[in-house]
């Protein structure tokens, strides 16, 4: 089989992923596509703003034929933690050769880029320690550590996608899992622009509805729209609605507790708590913290690795080895059986159908990073219920099959 995989978060899915599936499918004349999404927390390191079941079905009722949960550990790390994680996780299937990915710039020579990236080089290494010393973000110091050596490549790490896109590449160079890969344009206006267009960005969708406006149905495919009808202000879940959890977190930790969690060092922790003294909201903790060296995305994957105690030696366990120990099927196609077959004849990790009966083939290791995942799944499901009063339960939910 042609097996072509998907790296996303469909945080909600738009007519700009419809655009990616349908370009993936022509460009390659798959047989599936495989999608590994982010689970209830993003890489943000925030919440979606709609739960991973229903932006699991808009994927699979646009054209994707099977949908997998990315593990917290990877789902809500930086760029190349979640790019890495994503790229093990289809090399785990064992019959992916593929990966489709969205890019600004798609005739951009990324694999180029991350072979110089990774690349030995003693001075550019001191170059980028030299900038991350005066106060800058890694982001921003390896870009103007490459703007200075190699400006050719410079313009193309000025754009998000284009950025992730690398951290895609510089993955499969890392695993040596050999997958080709097809860049698809974006349709939509970019990342950070916050128009609200028939083809725009989730950011934008996202601040529209969590500002309380309604949800902008045209800019959604219209087989998904049943999935978000009456999506608005009330339901729509943020970081906000954990505030109160995030506070009686906090409240529990010393500085060097809170810096013995996952990507959090200590000049972050102290600061952090220095501002949790006074009452807050997750947004206003965030931004109180920020600074030069800490960017905005950085704090809230700091708050959220501490409202779910994703430890730092969970994590490094996570990304140990060349595969990932389980992945979540969040749904799939009632065609896709055969793709479920063939996984399980060539994968390298465990997928999780029904947990009760799934978990029993898994390692001790690996049982206890799935209830990392389960705490993440839990804590979403009391704000859902909270909003919406309808109980979700992970460990009782049948198997979404789309037809």
């Amino acid at each position: 089989m042609n097996i072509v995989g998907i790296i996303a978060e469909y945080n909600p899915f738009h007519n700009g992923h419809l655009h990616h599936l349908k370009e993936t499918r022509r460009r390659t004349g798959c047989d599936a596509v495989v999608v590994v999404m982010s689970g209830d927390f993003v890489q943000r390191g925030v919440p979606g703003v709609m739960d991973k079941y229903a932006r699991a079905e808009s994927a699979l009722r646009c054209g994707a034929d099977l949908v997998l949960e990315l593990p917290v550990y990877g789902a809500t790390a930086s760029a190349e933690d979640f790019a890495l994680a994503g790229v093990k996780a289809l090399a785990s299937l064992g019959c992916v050769s593929a990966l489709s990915y969205g890019a600004e710039d798609p005739d951009a020579p990324f694999r180029d880029i991350a072979s110089y990236l990774l690349s030995d080089n003693p001075e550019s290494h001191e170059a980028l320690l030299a900038h991350v010393r005066e106060g800058n973000s890694f982001a921003k110091a390896r870009a103007m550590t490459i703007a200075s050596e190699r400006p050719d490549y410079a313009g193309f790490l000025q754009k998000p996608n284009n950025i992730l896109a690398v951290e895609y590449e510089s993955a499969i160079l890392r695993t040596s899992c050999g997958f080709t890969t097809v860049a698809v344009p974006r349709s939509d206006r970019g990342y950070h622009d916050t128009e609200v267009t028939t083809v725009c960005s989730a950011s934008a969708i996202r601040e529209c509805v969590c500002g309380g406006n309604d949800f902008p149905f045209d800019s959604v495919p219209a087989i998904t729209r049943d999935l978000v009808a009456g999506l608005n202000d009330s339901t729509v879940v943020s970081a906000d609605d954990f505030s109160d959890m995030l506070f009686s977190e906090l409240s529990a930790h010393t500085p060097e507790s809170l810096s013995a969690l996952y990507d959090i060092p200590a000049d972050l922790a102290k600061r952090i708590l220095n501002r949790a003294v006074r009452p807050f909201t997750w947004t206003s903790l965030a931004e109180d913290v920020k600074c030069k060296a800490f960017t905005r995305s950085r704090i809230d994957r700091a708050l959220c690795h501490s409202l779910l105690r994703i430890s730092a030696e969970d994590a490094a366990m996570f990304k140990a080895g060349d595969s990932i120990p389980y992945l979540r099927v969040l749904g799939m196609r009632e065609e896709a059986r055969a793709l479920l077959s063939e996984i399980d004849r060539t994968g390298r990790t465990v997928l999780l159908r029904r947990l009760a009966d799934d978990t029993r083939s898994l390692s001790a290791d690996a049982k206890h990073l799935l209830e990392g995942d389960l705490r993440a799944s839990s804590l979403y499901s009391q704000i859902l219920y909270k909003k919406t009063g309808v109980e979700r339960s992970d460990t009782r939910r049948k198997l979404t099959v789309v037809s």
